[in-house]
Parts: structure tokens; sequence; C-alpha cells
């Protein structure tokens, strides 16, 4: 049975990048930040993690941010003032990804600091320490592991992530949510137009009443079908296609499409 595996690297076992979303404010007015902390993905280190087989339930309970993975064993060997936690984190697993919402300490400096270029997207991104569960594991064609159960043991903001899809993702909220209703005012504006135009035209398409006619209208009984015979192939149609933009809601046809807009952004057609 293989051994528990934690892959050294400097300070701390592996640790895995992922990248992170856009700044909320909570209802209660604290600010959170979520991340996506990893994927089902090859990293850098050529393993992969299954998604489903994360091991939540003791970070959780203790949930503590670090900077870097500096957990203060290196102050311990030099005598150094030893780094706390920046904040506190809560971890879940969402489709394809685990997650992190992060709450940062306002009441320490350094915390401080991180939180304000995570904001401005100056600090983009979370990486996971874990412990590879035995029996749970095994190398992979790439000579990493296809990892099935692991257990997550700390999560910290870092400088440089493992995960080479550790780049800054869209979110909804703020910045993106601003985007969406900006798309939806223009499509409004270009829908609100378009009726304009229509009605110009039809405005224009009226007979002057003063002017004479060019020539004698024909016989009204000359294209007129008899009793009871269909009218002909050609004729046309009472209510054209044209006429069905007249009733056209432009608000209501935004509301559509900003729904969709954003069910595809979050890669659902649910909303």
């Amino acid at each position: 049975m293989p051994n528990p595996l934690t892959r050294s690297l400097q300070l701390a076992a592996v640790r895995k990048g992922a990248a992170a979303l856009t700044a909320v404010e909570a209802g209660s007015g604290r600010r959170v930040y979520t991340f996506r902390a990893s994927d089902g993905d090859f990293d850098r280190y050529s393993d992969r993690l299954n998604v489903k087989g994360w091991r939540i339930d003791g970070y959780n309970a203790n949930g503590v941010v670090l900077f870097n993975h500096d957990d203060g064993a290196h102050s311990a060997i030099t005598g150094a003032e030893p780094p706390l936690p920046i904040g506190k984190g809560r971890v879940y697993v969402e489709n394809d990804a685990l997650m992190i919402d992060v709450e940062f300490d306002d009441e320490d400096d350094f915390a401080k600091r991180v939180e304000r270029k995570v904001a401005k997207g100056i600090l983009n991104a979370v990486s996971v320490r874990y412990l590879m569960l035995p029996g749970h594991y095994r190398q992979n064609e790439r000579g990493g592991f296809d990892c099935d159960a692991q257990e997550l043991l700390e999560v910290s903001i870092v400088t440089i992530p493992a995960n080479a899809r550790a780049v800054r993702a869209k979110s909804l909220d703020g910045e993106g949510e601003d985007i969406v209703e900006r798309i939806a005012r223009r499509v409004v504006e270009l829908l609100d137009a378009r009726a304009e135009a229509k009605a110009d035209d039809d405005e224009n398409d009226k007979p002057d009443a003063s002017a004479e006619p060019a020539e004698k209208p024909a016989p009204a009984n000359e294209s007129k079908p008899t009793e009871g015979e269909p009218p002909p192939a050609n004729a046309p149609k009472a209510d054209d296609e044209d006429d069905k933009t007249k009733g056209l809601d432009a608000a209501e046809a935004a509301k559509v499409f900003v729904k969709a807009f954003k069910g595809y952004i979050r890669g659902s057609d649910k909303e």
C-alpha cells in the first residue's frame, strides 16, 4: 500500500496554484474574495487531483490562510518572528473545481497590504498544500501522480502559483456584472433604433392623398378570388413578418438577452 505522499517543496508539501475571482461584498459588509483553488487537470508537477476526492472537513474546522505557504518553519530555524495567518478561508467543491472564500484580517497591517494587492489584481492566485491519501494515488503517464483522494492542509495567497491555469478568472460580480449591463443597454438602443427606422419607412410608404393617381385603378374584382376559391400562392399575407417588429418589446428582449448571456458566462443555461 502506498504511503502518504507530501512531496516537499522548500518548506511545505505539494503546492498547487489557482486563479482568483473578483471580490464580492457579503451581506454583512464583510469583504469576501472567492478563488478557484484547484481543478482536475494536469498541473506543472504533472499531477491530477480528483475534484470530488477532496477531504476538507479538517481544513474548514481551522481554515487559516497564509502568505506564500509560510507557516513559521523557517522562523523556527532562524529565530525570526514567526508569521501569522493573514485571514480565514472556507473551502467547498463547486462543479469542476475546489473553491475557497477568503476573508482577510482587517486588524493586521500585513494582511491589509495583501488584501489591497488582491483587490487591485496585483496578486491574483492562491495555492493549496495537501496530503495524498494512502492507496488513493498512482503514477501517471507524465511521471506525476493521479490522485483519487487527498486531504487539504492549508491554502495560501501566493506570488507565483504552481497551476498553469492560474490566471485571473472572470466573475459576474463587480466589473463583470457592469459589462453585461452595458451590453444589454446597447442591445436596447439598437432595437429601439431598428423600430424607429421601421416606423419611418412605413410612414414614407403611405400614399399622398392629395396627389392624382398615376393610372386608373383596376376593377376591384380583377384580383379578388371567387367565393370558395383559395387565394393565389404569391398573395401577400395579412400579418407580414416585418409587421412583427412593430410589437417588439425592446426592454423585454434585453432582459432575455441578459439572462442568456449570464448563463453563458457561468457555463450554465439554467439562469
